[in-house]
């Protein structure tokens, strides 16, 4: 009895003629993941390539191709139908696998045309899908193209979420760049050499641990014996803070040349940073103005931290006297309180980065435990203290992620 034959899509019983078809369809596959996976050509460009490729490899008359990424699906393919985008979420749900499209369940697309609707699958959802029409002259030869397309469907699928994903990294390195340079321009902002201040010992140090942020610190000279000193925290973070905290650092250091009255640069700031932020953000600050002359030393705390003061007669910490800046158009500073100060007394200025900071039991670092290291380290000059700070912050925190970023302002009379 004669051996019954199975009919096959290349219509040759040849094993070197199939062998040699099979390697085409291989090569073309190939030539395909090169081509696609290429950083020369656009989107559009790989769409195309495949289109042709599909069309020359199995002559296929009609194509489409719909791709999902980040929830949003593209069309990338559409040759001889009319766009079926719309039709995609309905159909979802029911293509689990190749599907020849009958009337019954797919009727807008059988009148569409569509033949066949061929899905990629990525661990078991749907990312993308081809519909075909007019290709395959045999039931063989048809299962045979499904394959085909399938593989293909795969291959262009990930080729184009690869390359939304090296377009993402791109973006993300090119954010990461801006951001550094913004973080170093902001660096720049904050005073760095304080050898220039002779009439006290001072010095500062912001750690920004979450970027670019909005603490600020400054000391500005207005005559021979008079100088302001102020730390400042913008509410939020990132570049929005950032650019709050450079606006309030050029205005601030106008209004300290402009006027000599506290109340009144205080009322300036206040209505500058309304008319910038609507009181949608606000500014907590503290300002001092230092007489070496007479040794004296004026403070308005508006909202801030409490700075803390050490003299020989014991521990001040100079509270807030006026609210927060910014966040009402009219507001009343009060005079602001004087403080006389002899030498080697002490004024620290901290944001709450640092008495906020927590360690890994939930212990808070906390303004005790500030004052108790100044009064036992006050002995050491303004660089050394807040070095010593620094590190005994760092030891608090035994690596707990740190709650906001960090500065201090060191003054030793």
């Amino acid at each position: 009895m004669d051996k019954k034959i199975a009919y096959n899509p290349y219509q040759t019983t040849d094993p070197r003629k199939l062998l040699e078809l099979k390697r085409l369809e291989a090569d073309t596959l190939l030539d395909l993941i090169r081509s696609v996976y290429s950083p020369d050509l656009s989107t559009n460009q790989v769409c195309m390539l495949v289109r042709n490729a599909l069309k020359v490899q199995l002559n296929i008359k009609k194509q489409a191709f719909y791709y999902e990424l980040e929830g949003v699906w593209t069309e990338g393919i559409l040759h001889g139908f009319v766009s079926l985008k719309k039709e995609i979420p309905e159909i979802l749900p029911r293509i689990q696998a190749p599907s020849f499209v009958d009337k019954e369940r797919f009727r807008t697309l059988s009148e569409a045309g569509v033949e066949y609707i061929v899905p990629a699958k990525v661990r078991g959802v749907t990312k993308a899908v081809f519909f075909m029409a007019n290709f395959a002259d045999s039931e063989e030869e048809l299962q045979n193209d499904i394959i085909f397309i399938e593989t293909v469907g795969h291959i262009l699928y990930s080729a184009l979420h690869n390359r939304q994903l090296i377009r993402e990294k791109f973006r993300q390195e090119v954010l990461r760049k801006e951001l550094e340079l913004a973080e170093s321009i902001q660096k720049q902002f904050l005073v760095s050499d304080f050898s220039k201040y002779t009439d006290f010992d001072v010095y500062a140090k912001n750690i920004a641990f979450h970027g670019i942020g909005g603490d600020y610190y400054d000391i500005i000279q207005r005559g021979k014996n008079s100088t302001y000193v102020c730390i400042a925290d913008v509410s939020g973070k990132g570049i929005g803070a950032a650019l709050l905290m450079a606006n309030l650092q050029a205005n601030l250091r106008a209004l300290c040349v402009q006027y000599d009255y506290l109340p009144l640069i205080i009322t300036e700031l206040n209505k500058m940073l309304y008319e910038m932020t609507k009181g949608e953000k606000f500014v907590t600050l503290f300002i001092a103005k230092i007489d070496t002359r007479t040794q004296q030393m004026i403070y308005v705390n508006a909202g801030h931290n409490y700075p803390i003061f050490i003299t020989n007669n014991g521990v001040l910490q100079l509270e807030s006297q006026c609210v927060f800046l910014g966040a009402f158009k009219d507001i009343n500073p009060p005079e602001g309180k004087s403080i006389q100060f002899s030498k080697r007394d002490l004024l620290c200025m901290f944001t709450d980065g640092l008495t906020e900071q927590t360690n890994p039991e939930g212990e808070a670092f906390g303004e005790i435990r500030l004052i108790e290291i100044l009064k036992s380290e006050d002995h050491l000059n303004a660089k050394s203290l807040t070095d010593t700070l620094i590190l005994r912050f760092t030891e608090f925190a035994r690596g707990a992620e740190s709650v906001d970023d960090l500065t201090l302002l060191t003054i030793k009379f």
